[in-house]
């Protein structure tokens, strides 16, 4: 299943890559990225998926939480360095969220720590955030038992299941821009 994950990963790269070129993002000087492919033109910069030559791990995020992560969770994340993916999945308009750098990749696994402590006191199941929406009261994520993709309402959990895998999603979702 992982391995469906990363390369349907890679094809809504190369969707998005067809949709409308090489996308754009605000350059900061101080928080570089491999996936960074032209200099830096009116303080924006484009970006191209950059593969990592050894895969992120989410087993620190483990033996913290001491719990089992999904293993879709790593497949999504800890596989490439690229800028989030704006897209719409049957309707809802989202934010398909990547980590930049490692310090993004560090930070995203202690914002994942956070959800989870979250999750917790609110005796909610575990979920794991994928992608924001224009709700910002809304989340998609990756349910840690099922590997359901999930809508969710923040601190109130499961609205419904959009999904069966994250890779399903992931061929599902149309990039826009």
């Amino acid at each position: 299943m992982q391995d469906q994950v990363v390369m349907a990963l890679s094809e809504l790269f190369e969707r998005q890559r067809r949709l409308g070129g090489i996308p754009l993002v605000d350059h900061d000087a101080d928080f570089v990225s491999p996936a960074e492919q032209l200099p830096a033109r009116g303080g924006r910069v484009g970006w191209q998926p950059w593969r990592r030559p050894e895969p992120g791990s989410f087993d620190n995020i483990a033996t913290a939480l001491e719990m089992s992560v999904h293993p879709a969770l790593g497949a999504f994340f800890g596989h490439y360095y690229a800028g989030n993916v704006p897209g719409c999945f049957k309707g809802l308009f989202l934010t398909l969220l990547q980590p930049w750098n490692e310090q993004d990749f560090e930070r995203l696994q202690q914002n994942q720590i956070a959800h989870q402590l979250m999750l917790q006191k609110l005796k909610l199941p575990a979920t794991w955030f994928l992608a924001s929406c224009r709700d910002e009261q809304r989340l998609v994520t990756l349910d840690n038992a099922s590997g359901e993709v999930l809508l969710e309402q923040l601190g109130k959990g499961r609205i419904g299941v959009l999904a069966p895998n994250l890779a399903h999603f992931l061929r599902r979702l149309e990039p826009c821009c």
